[in-house]
């Protein structure tokens, strides 16, 4: 059996580095924290794939992966749909997530096809309760990654954006613990842009014959 006093330490140490988890006597720090990069065990939106993968291994993660769309099939879809087609059947040769657990934690990596390679999106880190209330949770995640911009009473946590606009946000449930990390707005809006461009270059620019 593993002593509930020891586990909301090791697991935050998990997720991203030493931290100071704040006593039942002493609340959570919530000032307002310099922008920062935010992380899930060390892996940002953005990150290259190969970098990403390689974080996870080196840290005691096993990793496994679900096949997606690689950038040429992500293309081949989206001409498809300007030209009012059925897409074509994917081969699915890219990467959709991967997957990393170790003991009962785990994260998923959402990957993003480029033409220069797969990119970071979405990554979501689930744990067990391990004995903690929600509140102790969210002191905990608090502590990592800044105040909340909810009321106590509220089950969901958003910390401040990072530097580049990704947000962390948290929810508890019966099942435990989930944080999932997004990459901002203005690199979604990128990754769109980036396929758009693809199709355009195929198909040329459409609507602009008025």
């Amino acid at each position: 059996m593993i002593k509930t006093t020891t586990i909301p330490t090791m697991l935050l140490l998990a997720i991203g580095g030493t931290i100071s988890v704040p006593s039942a006597a002493q609340p959570a720090k919530t000032a307002p924290r310099p922008g920062k990069t935010l992380d899930i065990a060390g892996i940002r939106p953005g990150m290259k794939t190969a970098d990403a993968v390689a974080l996870l291994r080196r840290t005691g993660w096993t990793v496994t992966a679900d096949p997606g769309n690689s950038w040429a099939e992500v293309v081949e879809e989206a001409v498809a749909r300007r030209r009012n087609e059925i897409p074509p059947t994917s081969a699915r040769s890219g990467v959709y997530n991967y997957n990393a657990a170790k003991g009962e934690e785990t994260v998923r990596v959402n990957i993003v096809p480029t033409p220069e390679g797969g990119r970071v999106g979405l990554v979501q880190y689930r744990a067990p309760q391990a004995g903690r209330s929600h509140e102790q949770i969210r002191a905990e995640v608090i502590a990592r990654y800044g105040p909340s911009i909810y009321g106590p009473r509220q089950r969901v946590l958003i910390a401040p954006q990072g530097k580049l606009g990704e947000t962390m946000s948290l929810e508890v449930d019966s099942t435990g613990m989930r944080l999932t990390l997004s990459p901002s707005s203005a690199a979604d809006r990128e990754a769109r842009a980036l396929v758009d461009r693809a199709v355009n270059a195929r198909l040329g620019a459409v609507g602009k014959s008025f």
